[in-house]
C-alpha cells in the first residue's frame, strides 16, 4: 500500500512539473509571437495627421511620411527662413535650426545669422511665395523656386524692393519619427523655370 502512494505521489509530481513546464514553454511562446505582433505594429501602423494652418492631411510611421508631409515640411521651412520682419527673424531662424541635427547646424547658422542681421539692419520684410516644387528622385531632396517679396520701412518712409525669383534646395529627412533638415542651400533656378519667369 505504501508503495502504491508513493508511486501515485510521484506520478502526480511528474505531471504536475509536465504541465507546469508546458505552461512556461507556451507562456515563452505566446509572449514571443505577442512582443513580435507588438514590434510589427508599432514599426508599420500608420497615423493620419491634419495639423493647423494646413488644408489637407498626411500619413506617416515611424519610419517615413508620405509626399503630403513633404510638402507642409518644406513650406513651414521655407516660410520660417524666408517670411521674416525684423521683429520675427531671430525667433524664426531659431526655430528652424532646432530641426537641423548638430553636425549641419553650423554652416546654415551661419547663413542665417548673415540674412538675420542685414534684415535687422536694414528694416526689410520679406514673404516668399512658392511656385514650383521638384523632387530630386534619385536623393529625396526638394527644390524650392518661387518669388521673394521685399520692402522696408524705416519710419514714414516706405520703399519697395523689386521681386526676385529664387530657388532653395530642402534635404529633409524623417527618420525613426524625427525629422531633421540637413541641407538649405540657395541654389540656381532650372533653365526652364528660368525662362518662364523672364518670359
Amino acid at each position: 500500500m505504501k508503495y502504491q502512494v508513493k508511486e501515485t505521489r510521484n506520478r502526480v509530481t511528474v505531471i504536475v512539473i509536465a504541465a507546469l513546464a508546458l505552461l512556461l514553454g507556451l507562456s515563452i511562446v505566446a509572449n514571443g509571437i505577442i512582443g513580435g505582433l507588438a514590434w510589427h505594429f508599432y514599426t508599420t501602423q500608420k497615423t493620419i495627421t491634419t495639423p493647423m494652418m494646413f488644408d489637407k492631411s498626411f500619413t506617416s510611421d515611424a519610419s517615413q511620411g508620405d509626399a503630403a508631409l513633404n510638402s507642409m515640411l518644406v513650406r513651414s521651412f521655407i516660410n520660417l527662413r524666408l517670411s521674416v520682419t525684423p521683429d520675427t527673424v531671430d525667433s524664426q531662424h531659431a526655430a528652424l535650426l532646432r530641426w537641423v541635427p548638430a553636425e549641419d547646424r553650423s554652416a546654415l547658422k551661419k547663413a542665417l545669422a548673415i540674412e538675420a542681421d542685414y534684415i535687422k539692419k536694414n528694416g526689410i520684410s520679406t514673404v516668399f511665395r512658392i511656385d514650383d516644387q521638384f523632387i530630386d528622385t534619385a536623393t529625396g531632396d526638394i527644390t524650392v523656386s518661387g518669388l521673394l517679396s521685399a520692402s522696408t520701412s524705416n519710419g514714414s518712409l516706405k520703399l519697395d524692393i523689386p521681386d526676385v525669383h529664387k530657388a532653395y534646395r530642402l534635404s529633409v529627412k524623417y527618420v525613426d519619427g524625427i525629422i531633421r533638415l540637413t541641407a538649405f542651400p540657395e541654389v540656381q533656378l532650372p533653365p526652364s523655370v528660368s525662362k518662364q519667369h523672364q518670359g
